[in-house]
């Protein structure tokens, strides 16, 4: 190979002038943020606003000017830049942003402001803000939701302050993430985004960023690992991102899909959205209407599927060239929680369906990079046999205490059964137990026989068991229940 040179330049003077030209830029660009920060400070004086006296929030930290007399506020605000304050520089060891001895102003207006969001500076030094000020415009905002963004702020000036570039995504997500900011991000709102068939966490930096940037964390070793993330993109100049991803990997053994299709997880079994903007049918699955090839880059595609009372299982065939998935399994005993199956290329799996209320169908896409548009559709077929088939239950009140005994002719990818009691109390009450495991081997292909016996149960009590089958892939088949009154 070659090394080409422009013609009549020696390598080194343009190596040279590329590292004066970057440098200068650099510069260029410093200069220009420190006169843009300085230059919002004419926010402040405006005639229209009328901020209060100072009050001290925490001494030599932050002060707030309010044009509304709000000690509740006041309280709520000293109370979380505490709090802030000790994590982020204290415990976590990030950079503080603002120079020796310059508490942050925070000025906060009631009446309308444009909107305003952010932070002012009257200079930059040595990285370090001179005289910071944050301004935010309050109108519209609850007390809970001015404290979020306040806190916000400062780990976005935080983040900034180490000089790395700008990433419109990553630098709002961890930002809000370090601040606790997407905490409150689960209501009525998160609840519209999930319930859609595709969702593109891009589009809402705030609001679903924080959940990946928190499993990133999680999985690469704490918070520390995006701190140490920070720093070095800020002393070599890449790009947040790519950098980000490639310190995952190398920490975890993980790729950014895999933390991506976790968060996703956590964030369906927390919340349960509406089942029709995204909802396929029976047939529909079967049809090979359930796409496992991976969406756009940080996109999720969403797929529910309600069975209605089927008592079949699902025959569930993840095509070789799909990306990674999951499916949310809720079930129609409001008692029991969510169970996840993961899928990856070429997996097989059986969901029974008896008890099933819901299943949420996920697909990650890849961090990076845009989807190929070819669909692997995902092979699904019911199935009467699987996990197992030809029950007989039987259930007897005896001397010895109630007894349950069943037989199956068949069974394929079973680990046992788990048993629940309700028992209803003397004042009315039901109080639930359990649940007791039954083993079972994982197949067999002749009549197979099992046997509980409740050793622990009252005289003259009601008791109702309830018999579930737990599959090879930890999920639950509802078998048979039965009720039965013990003797006097």
């Amino acid at each position: 190979m070659k090394t080409a040179r422009l013609p009549g330049l020696p390598l080194t003077r343009v190596v040279l002038a590329c590292a004066a030209g970057l440098a200068a830029a650099g510069a260029f660009a410093a200069q220009d943020r420190a006169e843009e920060l300085s230059r919002r400070l004419s926010w402040i004086q405006s005639p229209y606003h009328r901020f209060g006296p100072p009050q001290t929030l925490v001494p030599g930290r932050a002060v707030l000017r309010d044009e509304t007399d709000d000690p509740a506020l006041a309280s709520l605000l000293s109370a979380e830049l505490r709090r802030l304050f000790a994590e982020l520089y204290g415990r976590e060891g990030w950079r503080v942003p603002f120079a020796d001895g310059q508490p942050i102003g925070i000025y906060l207006a009631r009446r309308e402001a444009e909107g305003v969001r952010q932070i002012a500076a009257r200079s930059v030094e040595e990285g370090r803000l001179v005289s910071p000020a944050l301004l935010l415009d309050g109108t519209g905002l609850t007390t809970g939701e001015i404290v979020r963004e306040v806190s916000r702020q400062i780990a976005l000036a935080t983040l900034e302050g180490y000089g790395a570039r700008e990433d419109t995504f990553l630098l709002p997500a961890v930002a809000s993430f370090l601040a606790g900011a997407g905490s409150d991000s689960g209501g009525e709102d998160l609840a519209i985004l999930t319930a859609a068939s595709a969702l593109d966490l891009r589009r809402y930096p705030t609001a679903l960023g924080p959940l990946w940037v928190a499993e990133m964390a999680r999985a690469a070793g704490g918070v520390g690992f995006l701190r140490l993330v920070w720093e070095r993109a800020g002393d070599t100049g890449e790009a947040p991102m790519p950098l980000l991803l490639r310190m995952f990997a190398e920490a975890s053994g993980e790729s950014g899909q895999a933390a991506l299709l976790r968060c996703a997880a956590r964030l369906y079994v927390s919340l349960e959205p509406e089942a029709a903007p995204s909802r396929l049918r029976l047939l529909d699955l079967e049809s090979g209407a359930l796409d496992a090839a991976p969406p756009e880059a940080m996109s999720l595609r969403h797929r529910s599927f309600l069975p209605e009372g089927l008592e079949e299982s699902l025959r569930v065939a993840w095509p070789e060239d799909g990306g990674e998935g999951a499916a949310i399994i809720r079930y129609r005993d409001a008692d029991l929680p969510p169970d996840v199956v993961f899928f990856r290329a070429g997996d097989l799996r059986t969901i029974p369906l008896a008890g099933v209320a819901r299943v949420d169908w996920l697909v990650a896409g890849r961090v990076e990079g845009a989807a190929d548009g070819v669909r692997a559709p995902v092979y699904c077929e019911r199935s009467t046999t699987l996990p197992f088939s030809g029950l007989e239950p039987h259930a007897s009140a005896g001397s010895d205490g109630p007894r349950l005994w069943w037989r199956t002719a068949t069974h394929d990818g079973l680990w046992g059964w788990a048993v629940f009691r309700e028992e209803v109390l003397a004042d009315g009450r039901i109080a639930r137990s359990g649940p007791e495991v039954v083993p079972s081997s994982e197949r067999a292909e002749e009549p197979f026989g099992y046997v509980f016996v409740d050793k622990e149960a009252k005289a003259g009590t009601f008791y109702r068991y309830t018999v579930w089958a737990v599959t090879d892939a930890g999920t639950l088949g509802r078998a048979f229940a039965a009720t039965l009154k013990t003797p006097d």
